[in-house]
């Protein structure tokens, strides 16, 4: 396990040896600091310190966003308003003047992105304060405020906020549709329209709102653009296949067809300087980046960026015309870089702040006088600090949480552990920073969704609120999930409740072989997925989970191909989707086998379900007809509803009021003091 450090000590240092930094006026920007090292000391001193509260933990982040501007003499950052809402805030770094440029008092902001030195663009959603999270509104601003432009209005039917207007389609400023270059042309952006029927990628001209579709070919959902500001790749969905076209002398050319899930997929990441550069397998069972010859239409041999035991899973990093550098997700996310300079920032920065993540945002010609970090690890949320290249000195933005003692947090530690069947499975195993270290409680967190990394080597407040409460807590990635290579993922396929939950309470088994794991307490629990996959656990391996919590869990596979919305099956097309849970037809008998709905006879351990009866990701009804069937048998469970709606639990009232009860609902059944024979008892 790693060492924690108390990182606001440092930051301290840095700022008192350095005037142009102690000299800040503005609050926030020392608070970030003082706060947190102030309550280091006082932790540090206390024998035996009280229990951190919980809002610590799950209240809104402070500051969560900060970019530099193209020129480098400007700081775009999204902060925590007086009034609680997420703000867009400039600060001129040669006079250290802050303006809000958008802030109010009935939404906040989501996405914010640079135009030109003088320019940006952003979207505003409902994130917190009652309402639904709403379909975001597009709008560009001036730094110092002015010439502000509506591009595409808020609307939440039946309930509306920062403006009302039902008539306009869904206008979104996203990267998950279009990558590449940022293109600036005379303050015009690309933003992605949704309609019915398709989605078209429009440069919409953020003075007069004029708006001018791109062409491409029918049923295109990516795009990539070239450093001129033109799209020059677009991937189409038709049928089963993704088919990828290139833009040549004016004519879209198909370069490839492929399902999606074949071993000769790929997905196209940038085209820069006339290559093309994809993420394919080609062979192997990792993922790596390659170029990609558009003359042939076949891969280039010898890959780019390769990563044993990961998939290449990232993105470029590019500044005004050139290519940059890689980031990807290992144990850690991790920046590799092309450019010599750049590789020199980072190996400066990152002797300024060791064994941290730290990223970069910087100018346009990558030559600007300043930089913005944006740093944590795992037992520190993300600081942003400004660096100044001359003088190779930190500025302190601020924090997103300022207040939360660091050297209270708990330390994580990628492992792989092995399956029944040989398969190393890899897991984040989180041990709390205070208290024993062996025969631990211990809580089996799962992710929200069965395909994408549970765990990662970050500041997490769920994971942390656990640890602090004195549990071990465990992440694993089962077969199935992306990001280990394909033979990982593929042997996840129509999986759900069988060895997908084998490599779950394999988990445990190896936890408690290694001394951390109690095993007369431990409890699995987790939202959607994690829900589905906390109720089978219960119902399969019973003798190693002593109680489970869902909160939006899926209760039912079949049902989730019926969902509307923000939902699973629309998250995936339906044949992946066929492909990797199965088809509710021909795969009905081994739906019913694995569906909590279809046993809930068979649990018997204490049970803590939350949904939101407005959720539309998994609808109320559906939890509520579990909740019915299991008490029916079950005198241990505990039902809780929340509204509005808790898509992603992002509510802070709800997130608070949930692990109030989750806390609550351990400490009565696998809690840090409760001794071995009374967790028998209750397991009993």
């Amino acid at each position: 396990m790693l060492k924690a450090f108390c990182w606001a000590g440092i930051l301290l240092k840095l700022i008192s040896q350095h005037p142009y930094l102690s000299t800040m006026t503005s609050a926030p920007w020392r608070s970030a600091v003082l706060i947190a090292c102030s309550l280091a000391i006082s932790g540090a001193l206390a024998a035996e310190p009280a229990l951190l509260p919980i809002e610590g933990f799950f209240k809104r982040p402070v500051m969560t966003g900060a970019t530099i501007s193209p020129d480098g003499h400007y700081v775009a950052m999204r902060t925590q308003s007086p009034n609680g809402r997420s703000m867009l805030v400039i600060l001129n770094i040669e006079t250290r003047e802050q303006k809000a440029v958008a802030n109010y008092a009935n939404a906040d902001i989501e996405h914010f992105y640079w135009l030109s030195d003088k320019r940006l663009a952003f979207s505003v959603i409902n994130v917190d304060h009652g309402g639904g999270i709403g379909v975001p509104g597009l709008y560009a601003v001036d730094r110092d405020g002015g010439k502000f432009s509506t591009l595409a209005k808020t609307v939440k039917p039946p309930r509306s906020f920062a403006d009302t207007d039902s008539s306009y389609n869904n206008t979104t400023l996203t990267g998950s549709a279009f990558h590449g270059f940022a293109a600036r042309k005379q303050e015009a952006m690309f933003a992605v329209e949704s309609w019915e029927d398709r989605v078209e990628l429009v440069r919409l001209n953020t003075r007069n709102g004029a708006r001018t579709a791109m062409r491409a070919p029918l049923e295109t959902f990516n795009w990539l653009i070239d450093a001129d500001g033109e799209p020059r790749i677009a991937v189409a969905r038709r049928k089963d296949e993704n088919v990828v076209f290139y833009e040549d002398d004016g004519n879209w050319r198909q370069i490839a067809a492929f399902s999606p899930l074949s071993p000769e997929a790929f997905e196209p990441l940038l085209f820069a300087d006339g290559m093309l550069y994809i993420r394919a397998y080609n062979g192997a069972n990792e993922s790596s980046v390659y170029r990609y010859d558009l003359k042939k239409n076949a891969i280039i041999p010898g890959p780019l960026i390769t990563a044993p035991g990961f998939d290449a899973n990232g993105h470029f990093l590019v500044d005004e015309k050139r290519m940059l550098g890689f980031r990807l997700n290992l144990e850690s996310e991790t920046t590799v870089w092309f450019d010599k300079e750049m590789k020199q920032l980072q190996a400066d920065v990152d002797a300024l702040l060791p064994g941290r993540v730290n990223n970069l945002s910087y100018g346009d010609h990558n030559t600007t006088p300043f930089v913005v970090i944006d740093s944590y690890l795992d037992v520190h949320s993300h600081i942003y600090l400004l660096y100044k290249r001359e003088t190779k000195t930190l500025l302190m933005l601020g924090a997103a949480h300022p207040d939360l003692d660091v050297t209270r947090m708990a330390t994580s530690e990628m492992i792989r552990y092995p399956a029944r069947d040989g398969m190393k499975i890899p897991a984040y195993v989180t041990v709390p920073a205070a208290g024993p270290k062996k025969m631990l409680p211990t809580v089996v967190l799962m992710g929200e969704t069965q395909w994408t990394r549970n765990g990662s080597w970050a500041w997490n407040d769920e994971v942390q609120f656990l640890a602090s409460r004195g549990y071990l807590v465990l992440r694993p990635d089962p077969r199935g999930v992306a990001g280990f290579g394909r033979a990982h993922s593929a042997a996840g396929a129509k999986q759900w409740g069988r060895a997908i939950q084998d490599d779950i309470a394999d988990a445990v088994k190896w936890s408690v072989q290694q001394g951390y794991t109690d095993p007369a307490r431990v409890c699995i629990a987790g939202p959607g997925y994690g829900g589905y996959a906390a109720m089978m656990g219960l119902i399969r391996d019973p003798q190693v989970f002593k109680c489970g919590i869902s909160w939006s869990g899926i209760t039912d596979i079949g049902a989730i191909f019926k969902y509307y919305g923000d939902s699973l099956a629309v998250a995936r097309p339906t044949t992946e989707l066929h492909a990797m849970v199965g088809d509710p037809k021909l795969d009905a008998a081994q739906f019913n086998d694995a569906s909590p709905l279809q046993n809930a006879a068979r649990i018997h351990q204490p049970v803590l379900l939350a949904y939101g009866k407005e959720d539309q990701r998994v609808p109320f009804s559906d939890g509520l007809k579990f909740y019915e069937k299991l008490s029916a048998t079950n005198p241990r469970v505990e039902w809780l509803t929340y509204a509005p709606s808790v898509t992603d639990w992002k509510t802070q009232a709800n997130r608070i009021d949930l692990w109030k009860h989750i806390e609550a609902f351990l400490g009565r059944n696998i809690g840090p003091s409760m001794p071995a024979e009374q967790a028998a008892d209750v397991a009993r």
